[in-house]
């Protein structure tokens, strides 16, 4: 399996396109940690596809199953550095959205690289939200092998993940699910922020709605806009997840990013694991999002 560094090829490849083919290289031959021995030996011998709420998806069976009789695909997380950390696919390659997102050269040379090397490509996230728009951009880019996975949220239901290090319980955000964070909405505290931490584009996908009075900050933005986090309310955030069963991967992150760069304690800092979808599928107060761009 690679090592931690390079997984982190977006900050540190950048000096030559020799360290890229190196790298493209490293992928095709390391890609082969994920273990043996599905729970499930399934009668599939080609890329299969669903559709869910964000549109075509690859189900995470589908891909093991190709995966492990030999097929030649490829996963590429597009969750940011700090969901990287806490788990990821064995494997995969990382390149993070925000990174795709601000048309970084350097990321989209890679994924274009990825792409002519491999049968297939199949970019995630948490629940498929942002994997979903950029698997789209990269097809309107010629990239047509490109396809979005359901989920790691769905992947490590049944298959291995590898995970970072762990973190203190002292910098570890609270997780809270859908009840409890129904009742800090409901109980109108006045020392509770609410925060999306979804990109506009999921927003978008998912009806352009949010939790009702909650503010938008997207992961990708989040460090350039931490003067929006007050350490001294409880924060409660919230990314994509699903109503059946995708869990939120971005709202961790965020809260990791906040604790270690405000300072913040972690008990102020919380996020809601089955997210946004669930929210919305309960009848739970929502609104329109307006984006000020």
């Amino acid at each position: 399996m690679f090592k931690r560094q390079k997984f982190q090829t977006i900050r540190g490849l950048r000096a030559s396109t020799a360290a890229l083919a190196i790298m493209i290289v490293a992928a095709c031959d390391q890609n082969t940690d994920i273990v043996a021995n599905s729970p499930q030996e399934q009668n599939l011998s080609e890329l299969q596809f669903v559709e869910k709420a964000v549109g075509k998806v690859v189900p995470s069976d589908n891909a093991y199953s190709l995966h492990q009789k030999g097929g030649d695909i490829v996963f590429v997380s597009v969750r940011e550095m700090a969901e990287w950390d806490e788990y990821h696919i064995p494997g995969a390659i990382s390149i993070p959205h925000s990174l795709l997102k601000d048309g970084d050269e350097f990321s989209w040379k890679l994924l274009e690289n990825l792409s002519q090397t491999h049968d297939h490509v199949l970019v995630y996230c948490g629940a498929g939200h942002r994997s979903g728009f950029l698997a789209s951009e990269a097809r309107s880019r010629g990239l047509d092998n490109v396809f979005n996975l359901d989920g790691i949220s769905f992947w490590k239901e049944k298959y291995p993940v590898s995970h970072g290090e762990k973190r203190a319980p002292d910098k570890e955000p609270k997780l809270i699910h859908l009840d409890e964070a129904y009742y800090y909405f409901e109980s109108g505290y006045d020392d509770v922020d609410f925060i999306d931490v979804r990109e506009p584009e999921s927003i978008a996908m998912a009806g352009g709605k949010i939790v009702k009075g909650s503010k938008v900050i997207p992961l990708s933005d989040l460090i350039k806009n931490l003067d929006e986090i007050d350490c001294k309310k409880d924060t409660v955030l919230f990314c994509e997840g699903t109503f059946d069963g995708g869990e939120c991967s971005a709202s961790p992150a965020a809260g990791k990013i906040i604790i270690d760069r405000l300072g913040c304690k972690a008990g102020h800092i919380k996020y809601m694991i089955e997210g946004f979808g669930a929210w919305e599928a309960a009848g739970y107060p929502v609104e329109s999002y307006s984006s000020e761009e």
